[in-house]
């Protein structure tokens, strides 16, 4: 066992999304004489079969298993875990957020109550926090979420109970609790990582569940837990409407894709492939609208070239909102100079996919302006005006 060493563990089936969270890894804050190391998974049959043949490849002392769409944005992070780990030897389990009072439904992604996390669905940015009444301290808690987990201590995880990707979490949170290990949600002035999620389809989360209520009914008690729900009929629709759209786009049958886009939104339902569609859709309507000459599809042969390259976009306008040194979004700036990247297509996702707007416009009016482009300075500064005054948009997990 190397006890200065730390190892990020990530199972991934998207090379966009690991090599983002890769970036953000390397920029943490390493402690003098530690070493750092980062195990990516691929082809894993499940989280716990992942995790597992991940924790078992390495010799250090501190893991940290998270999803390829976390991002962590706290440089200290690294610090931070340490501090809290080499305080108290009986913490085994770190995660960003959590709860106490788990429901005898087993229902627990719904009781977090416990910590923060910087969320950026495929529609809208916010920060998650677990409860409006929180303390300001550190917090034990009987559960955390796997979108993070760190641990100073290796328990195997339950690869023979959970054999999807649901549950591995909770599961994990209790066994450390079985070996007497506590499990600790920190104190976080603002969110130290960012969830790039997407909305969990929960194909198999009601199996997870009820192996998760016979394997640990001593942890799942409380009372007025959400009773689980799960709509096949509409995952299965969604997939095949995303399909179709796909299609559409890659064809330029734009009015099509529009009917769908005006369909589905006037359903009330939420797909995260949709969602990005429609993103795509409402791109093109504002370019066409402004006459834009580049327009954000130029020279993509096929859909798979406008995800990777709305991503791409969307990842470097992060770094841009988070302060970021200029190199490491160079190539989004050399792009909107050059006028290959619309306002349009900017403002899109300005309004879609960032929590401070108002960094990046300020970031954006300073580009614009040493390019010369006055009237994107002038858009930049309307659209300041109508958002300078809002407050970021705070959600909680936990109502009551």
């Amino acid at each position: 066992m190397n006890y200065n060493k730390i190892a990020f563990i990530i199972c991934t089936n998207n090379q966009l999304y690991f090599n983002e969270c890769q970036y953000y890894i390397h920029n943490l804050i390493l402690p003098e004489g530690m070493e750092l190391d980062v195990i990516g998974i691929t082809g894993a049959p499940s989280m716990c079969a992942g995790y597992n043949a991940g924790m078992q490849s390495s010799d250090a002392k501190y893991k940290v298993y998270l999803h390829q769409d976390v991002f962590i944005r706290e440089p200290k992070f690294i610090i931070y875990l340490l501090e809290r780990f080499q305080k108290d030897i009986h913490i085994g389990m770190i995660g960003m957020i959590g709860g106490n009072g788990m429901p005898k439904t087993g229902v627990t992604y719904r009781a977090w109550n416990v910590g923060k996390v910087d969320c950026r669905d495929p529609d809208m940015a916010y920060y998650m926090y677990g409860a409006r009444d929180m303390k300001k301290g550190d917090t034990i808690v009987e559960a955390v979420d796997g979108l993070l987990i760190a641990t100073q201590y290796d328990i195997p995880w339950r690869e023979d109970l959970f054999t999807h990707f649901d549950f591995y979490d909770v599961s994990q949170s209790f066994e450390m609790r079985r070996a007497e290990y506590k499990v600790l949600v920190p104190y976080q002035e603002t969110p130290w990582v960012i969830h790039d999620s997407s909305f969990a389809k929960l194909t198999y989360y009601d199996e997870a569940r009820k192996i998760c209520l016979k394997e640990y009914p001593e942890y799942l008690y409380a009372d007025g837990g959400f009773e689980f729900t799960y709509d096949k009929e509409w995952n299965d629709l969604s997939d095949l409407l995303a399909d179709q759209i796909k299609a559409l786009i890659a064809a330029h049958e734009w009015k099509q894709v529009g009917q769908i886009i005006d369909s589905y939104r006037g359903a009330g339902r939420k797909s995260s492939e949709i969602e990005i569609l429609g993103i795509l859709y409402d791109i093109y309507e504002k370019e066409k609208t402004a006459g834009v000459k580049n327009s954000f599809f130029m020279g993509c042969r096929d859909y798979q070239e406008i995800y990777e390259k709305y991503m791409s976009v969307r990842f470097l306008m992060r770094r841009m909102e988070l302060g970021l040194q200029p190199v490491s979004y160079q190539e989004l700036w050399d792009a909107i100079a050059a006028e290959q990247i619309s306002y349009e297509t900017l403002e899109e996702l300005i309004l879609r996919a960032t929590v401070d707007k108002n960094k990046v416009l300020e970031r954006l009016i300073k580009i614009y302006k040493i390019a010369g482009m006055k009237n994107q300075v002038t858009a930049c500064e309307k659209l300041f005006k109508i958002i300078e005054r809002r407050t970021i948009s705070i959600t909680y997990s936990r109502m009551q």
